[in-house]
């Protein structure tokens, strides 16, 4: 039963997450802070934040991508529950339990915060869908860590370890260069200065981190899924 619990929950957000976004995509109707002319989703220009809009750069309605990507955070927080009984899979070891408790509960706040991302679109809540932005990612840090410790001391295969370290590594200088500086004020409520002051390169760069980022995290996701599956063997022997 606790299999059900903590891998198929992950898994289904993955891959809720792939396609559903993927229609959100092809349903956006265009326009980035620096080309409001773009008729589609650019993947070096648009943040993933911009599917979730009410009203994209060029002025129009988003109701549809808005909505299908905003429910994909509201599905990453829910899923981000089976962590509570994540934990049980590590009770052979006392250490490894502790360490797997701290990073699971951890990585529910930082779910939920996701999942606040999704209830606060940035066209509308600039400050509050930063503010979550910002704890969702900085608290996986300290929540990778302490789940890698777990691995480490799990009877499992030091290959989830090495996986848990690579995410940690990513995530740790993700967080460093693309939240230790976010912006005061909403770059939509004076584009020309926005397009003057910050380099157009330079932003290219974030929003393709963005997406390699999200990337590894959903790769990293369903290594663990397997990671908990084969504590839950290990469990009934």
């Amino acid at each position: 039963m606790i299999d059900k619990l903590t891998v198929y929950p992950i898994r289904i957000m993955v891959i809720y997450f792939v396609i559903v976004n993927s229609i959100a995509i092809y349903l956006f109707p265009g326009g980035s802070l620096y080309d409001s002319s773009l008729t589609t989703y650019s993947f070096s220009e648009n943040f993933f934040s911009d599917l979730g809009v009410y009203e994209t750069i060029r002025g129009e309605q988003n109701f549809f991508a808005c909505f299908l990507f905003n429910s994909t955070l509201v599905m990453m927080g829910f899923a981000c529950l089976s962590f509570l009984f994540v934990p049980r899979l590590f009770k052979g070891n006392k250490a490894s339990y502790i360490c797997a408790t701290i990073g699971s509960y951890i990585a529910i706040l930082s779910g939920l915060s996701f999942l606040g991302v999704g209830l606060t679109p940035a066209d509308l809540y600039f400050h509050e869908h930063v503010f979550f932005v910002i704890v969702g990612f900085r608290s996986m840090v300290p929540g990778l860590f302490f789940l890698t410790i777990a691995f480490f001391l799990s009877p499992v295969s030091n290959k989830y370890t090495t996986a848990s370290i690579l995410f940690l590594v990513s995530i740790t200088v993700y967080s460093i260069f693309e939240t230790s500086n976010p912006p005061e004020t909403s770059p939509r409520e004076n584009i020309e200065l926005f397009r003057e002051t910050v380099d157009y390169n330079r932003m290219v760069i974030s929003v393709i981190a963005q997406k390699v980022i999200a990337l590894i995290s959903f790769i990293s996701f369903f290594v663990f899924t397997y990671g908990f599956y084969q504590l839950t063997l290990l469990k009934k022997y």
